[in-house]
Parts: structure tokens; C-alpha cells; sequence
């Protein structure tokens, strides 16, 4: 099954594997020693992370875009009307971002005017990087650490946990967009836990509810989420649920976010960016050049398809890179009806390619401890024969 089966409003892991002993048996003062070195690592990295964001905010003012999105965008509009008509004259109205960014206006000569406001208003987009980077992490290492007994398995998943959490903090353009005030940092981010979550196999209520967010975070969701709701239908097909049954499903855990989703692109203003056949032109030759130098988001999402789609239990994993596959497979479409809408082509729009990065050494630490006992298993028939 595509989501583990029991209770609506529990989050919990699959991980079933040989390396599982008997909770009262294991030897837990090691192990505990190395799992607590993992999370100071950890914390580490977030707090490198953070100095580096705020570092970077500082050393620059606001840009146009930036300025136009607090004075333009924020300011002249209330809670309700943004949630209400989107965020005006912005290429994506979903207003999440803008709605957390008026909390800290309003708050911000009265308490905070000793902050620089290119560092302030810059926070948001930092704490959310930071927060949900950690939210992965930890999530993963507590369903490693409730099923793991071995102290080398699990130094090698915190190892690549760790190494997960590296490349999704310091990828160059998350490490940007967290010193920013813009949408990006935070629509990234949910894409990311949305992704960790399906992974690691949780009851649907989490799925819903990040679809929920990431759909009033960005107007990509109206890609995103058709996308993984079409995996989830296709994979429940595949493991022999009826068509119709499979569809309900994915209707119950994908309806509401895509149709949140669809709002807000009505809501969205008409642009005029494209003036002559030139400018189509020169932006199709750039999104093609960046399409083809990310060659390696389908190269991983294949491997990662391969070592996971043999075994049920990881149908999440595989189900992530399908869906990352799919949507790389599905830009020049993207492109092109973003191009006849009169929007230019940026690569901001497809931030989330990277994500594939750190989901790869997520995937690598769930499916270790399988792989480990396949190795030894074929490793004692060998010298079984010999």
C-alpha cells in the first residue's frame, strides 16, 4: 500500500526489516551515545545555516521584487483579502508567504526596529529553510532509532541524514532563496517535507494537511500535487486496489489542495512580459539550456526507481522519484503555457529539482538496513558452499 494502514491521525513509520530485535533486549547506552552525537551534528549544521542566511541578508538591500512584495503586496492589504483574492500583482497569488510577512510588519517598528530590516524581513524565509530542514531530519531519524539495533547501521543513516541535510541547506539556490523575502524558501521547504513524508509511508491526514499548506504557499502546486496524486492512483492500481476505490483515495488526500491550488491561480493577474516573437524566443532558449544542465534530476530519479521498486515496502521511495521524473518530464509543457501567458521563464520556478539530492540519500537510509542483510545472507550461502 502507497500509506501505511491504521489510524487516520498518527504518524507512523514502516520500516520493517530483519535488523529489528526485541525492544527490551537491546543494548542502548552506545547506540543512545550515537544517536545524541547525530543530533548535535545536526543542530550544528542549522545554526551554520542560519548564520550564513542572516549573514548573506545582511549584505544586501532589497531588490525590486522584494520591495514591491512588502509595499505593494503586504501593506495594502488585509488578512482576509489576501487569503481572499491571493497576493496582487505577484506571479504566484497563493499568499502564505505574504500572510506571515504582514505579521511581521505589524510588529516590527514596535518591537524589532533595532533589526535591520533587510535582515528582519528576511527571517521568515530563513527560520522556515531551517525549521523544516530539521523536520526531515528528525523525522527520520525517529523512525530509524525505534527500529534499529545495530550501531553500524545507524551511523551510516546518520551519515546520510546528515549528508541529506547538508545538501538541502547549502544547495546554492535554497542557501539564496533562505536570504530572501520571497515565497520560494518556504514553497521548497513543504515540498520537501510533503515528499520525506510520503516516503516514510504516514497516515494520510500529514500528506492532506502539507498538501494543504503548499497549496496556499505556491502556484507550482497546481503541478506538484496532480502529479503525486497521479503516482499514488497508478501505484494503488498497481497493487491490485480497484480503479474506482483508488481514485476516492486520491481524491480524499489530493482534492482539496489541488482545488485550493486552482483558486489561487484564477486569482492570479495578467502579465505582459512577453512583448514580440524575440522575447519567446530568447526565454524558450533559456529554459531549454537549463532544462538539459539539470540532467542529473532524471539520472538520480532512475536510480532511485531501481533500487526501490522491487520491494512493496519502499513504495513511497518510489513513488517520490516517479513523481520527480514526472514533473522534470513535464517542464517544457510548463514552460510553454507559462510563455503564451505572457510570464517570462525563470529557474526560481523549478527550485525543487534539487530536492532530489537529499531525497536520494533519505531513500539510501531506509533501504540500508535491507540491503545490509541481503549482503550478509549472500555472503553466508557463499561460504555455506564453500
Amino acid at each position: 500500500m502507497f500509506f501505511r494502514q491504521g489510524s487516520f491521525f498518527l504518524l507512523k513509520c514502516d520500516l520493517d526489516g530483519d535488523f529489528i530485535v526485541n525492544e527490551q533486549t537491546r543494548p542502548r547506552i552506545l547506540f543512545n551515545v550515537i544517536v545524541c552525537l547525530g543530533v548535535a551534528i545536526f543542530l550544528g549544521m542549522a545554526i551554520v545555516f542560519s548564520f550564513r542566511a542572516v549573514d548573506f541578508a545582511r549584505g544586501k538591500d532589497f531588490w525590486v521584487d522584494e520591495k514591491f512584495g512588502l509595499e505593494g503586496t503586504v501593506r495594502p492589504a488585509s488578512y482576509y483579502q489576501l487569503l481572499t483574492r491571493g497576493a496582487r500583482g505577484q506571479g504566484s497569488a497563493a499568499p502564505l508567504d505574504y500572510v506571515f510577512i504582514k505579521a511581521l510588519d505589524q510588529v516590527y517598528q514596535k518591537s524589532f526596529a533595532y533589526i535591520p530590516h533587510n535582515v528582519y524581513y528576511r527571517l521568515n524565509s530563513t527560520f522556515w529553510d531551517l525549521a523544516l530542514g530539521l523536520l526531515v531530519a528528525f523525522l527520520f531519524l525517529y523512525a530509524f532509532y525505534r527500529k534499529t539495533d545495530n550501531n553500524a547501521i545507524i551511523i551510516m543513516q546518520l551519515v546520510l541524514i546528515g549528508t541529506a541535510l547538508l545538501t538541502f541547506y547549502f544547495k546554492k539556490d535554497n542557501m539564496y532563496f533562505a536570504g530572501e523575502m520571497r515565497p520560494y524558501a518556504l514553497w521548497n521547504s513543504l515540498w520537501y517535507v510533503m515528499l520525506a513524508l510520503v516516503m516514510l509511508r504516514v497516515s494520510k491526514i500529514w500528506i492532506f494537511l502539507t498538501g494543504i499548506f503548499l497549496a496556499f504557499t505556491s502556484l507550482g502546486a497546481l503541478m506538484q500535487i496532480p502529479a503525486l496524486a497521479l503516482v499514488y492512483f497508478t501505484f494503488e492500481v498497481i497493487d491490485q486496489k480497484r480503479p474506482a476505490a483508488a481514485l476516492r483515495e486520491a481524491a480524499l488526500v489530493f482534492g482539496l489542495p489541488f482545488l485550493i491550488a486552482v483558486f489561487y491561480a484564477l486569482q492570479g493577474d495578467k502579465f505582459g512580459y512577453i512583448a514580440s516573437a524575440a522575447d519567446y524566443q530568447r526565454y524558450q532558449n533559456e529554459f531549454f539550456s537549463f532544462w538539459v544542465s539539470k540532467w542529473r534530476v532524471p539520472f538520480i530519479s532512475g536510480a532511485g526507481i531501481l533500487l526501490t521498486a522491487w520491494n512493496r515496502q519502499w513504495r513511497g521511495c518510489t513513488a517520490v522519484f516517479v513523481t520527480m521524473l514526472l514533473l522534470y518530464g513535464m517542464a517544457p509543457a510548463l514552460n510553454y503555457k507559462i510563455l503564451s501567458s505572457s510570464f517570462f521563464f525563470t529557474s526560481r520556478q523549478y527550485l525543487y529539482y534539487d530536492l532530489v539530492f537529499p531525497l536520494f540519500y533519505l531513500m539510501l537510509a531506509l533501504v540500508l538496513p535491507e540491503y545490509w542483510n541481503m549482503i550478509f545472507r549472500l555472503k553466508n550461502k557463499s561460504e555455506k558452499k564453500s
